[in-house]
């Protein structure tokens, strides 16, 4: 399988993880939830280091329809400028504003964090919480942070605020590297 394919998860695949009847083995519901919203087969490997059998597992998910396969999303580049056919007019071409890329390390330790805090909330409060739903639509730290007050206050009421306080700290520690 081509370590550059982007995975991402599906309708099916997002009812497969936050409603109840749950009809897929544990071990691809732990792939289908770290796809999340996009990863690559690679990241994917690298986060499932010992899952021998991951490449059948993705690929009866993507037969399910579980997940899709983004091909070369992340490689797209975009379509070239055509040249002028009087090369003697000049063409103004819209400067293209930068976007700032987080370094893949940071992202894949936001990516661990809020998989640990999604794991943790399923254990003490389950998924169908709004605190958890929005943890599962974080793409970035700034988003992060915003919705892990509301995990802490969740998991605080539910279940303990001790049990809220390791939480936060194991999520600093996952942050940290």
């Amino acid at each position: 399988m081509d370590l550059t394919m982007q995975l991402s998860r599906t309708v099916k695949g997002q009812e497969e993880i936050f409603n109840l009847g749950h009809t897929l083995r544990p071990k691809q519901r732990q792939i289908l939830f770290s796809v999340g919203n996009g990863m690559s087969f690679g990241e994917l490997r690298s986060r499932l280091p010992n899952c021998s059998d991951l490449e059948t597992l993705v690929s009866d998910l993507l037969q399910s329809g579980f997940i899709q396969s983004l091909r070369n999303m992340a490689t797209s580049q975009p379509a070239p400028a055509v040249a002028p056919s009087n090369p003697a007019e000049p063409v103004a071409v819209a400067p293209v504003a930068a976007v700032p890329v987080a370094p893949p390390q940071s992202v894949a330790r936001l990516d661990i964090a809020r998989s640990y805090v999604l794991e943790f909330m399923a254990a003490l409060v389950g998924t169908k919480s709004p605190a958890y739903r929005k943890m599962s639509e974080v793409q970035d730290l700034a988003g992060f942070k915003a919705i892990l007050p509301m995990c802490h206050k969740v998991i605080a009421a539910v279940a303990s605020p001790h049990q809220a306080a390791e939480m936060e700290a194991e999520v600093a520690k996952r942050l940290a590297g």
